[in-house]
Parts: C-alpha cells; sequence; structure tokens
C-alpha cells in the first residue's frame, strides 16, 4: 500500500534571546585596554554564536535588507582574534557591531 504523501511542517523560526545577545554586545562594546585576553576569546566565542545564529534567518529576508552587510558580518567570522590585544579588542568590536545590526535586523521593534 502506498504511503500518503507527508506534508512539510511550516518552520517556525527559532526564538532570539534578545537580552542575553544585548548583554553580550553591551560587554564587547564596553571592553577597553584593561580587558584580558582571555575575556576577548571568550567575548568572540559568544558573538559568534549569535551571528551564526542570526544569520539564516536575517538571509531568509534578503529582499529586504543590505545584503551586501550580510556578507560582512559573516565574512567577519573568518577572521580570528589576532596574537595581539590590540587586534583582539579591535576583532570582538567588529563582531558586536555586526551582531548589533543583526540584532535590529531581526528585532526591529528593540532599539538598544
Amino acid at each position: 500500500m502506498k504511503e500518503p504523501p507527508r506534508r512539510a511542517l511550516p518552520r517556525r523560526p527559532c526564538p532570539l534571546d534578545t537580552d542575553t545577545i544585548q548583554r553580550t554586545i553591551d560587554r564587547a562594546l564596553a571592553a577597553d585596554h584593561t580587558t584580558r585576553y582571555s575575556d576577548l576569546a571568550e567575548l568572540e566565542a559568544l558573538l559568534r554564536g549569535h551571528i551564526n545564529l542570526m544569520l539564516p534567518p536575517a538571509r531568509a529576508r534578503a529582499g529586504t535588507v543590505a545584503y551586501a552587510r550580510l556578507n560582512t558580518a559573516a565574512g567577519q567570522l573568518a577572521y580570528g582574534l589576532g596574537d595581539t590585544l590590540r587586534s583582539a579588542r579591535r576583532h570582538v568590536l567588529l563582531l558586536a557591531l555586526d551582531c548589533r545590526w543583526l540584532l535590529r535586523v531581526l528585532a526591529p521593534g528593540r532599539q538598544p
């Protein structure tokens, strides 16, 4: 007996924990010359996770957001912290700015 065709379940977007993402962004933007490299590495890992979570739904809205900006955010993930505190702070800052932009795209009512 032939099985009836299966209907695909509608994909529900994964709800974003916007408060956690915003706290990470705030911590990253507050990083200064006194921030330890290990703290910057932790922030980088958190920001990477947030960006990786937000890129797919943002890409799904490619017709409604600046697609070049999505590529910039995705491209930033290809780089690491570097060997110096200065390069690590700069990289974390860039990831935080990308993360903030993605959060604004995906949660437009929320203004950090």
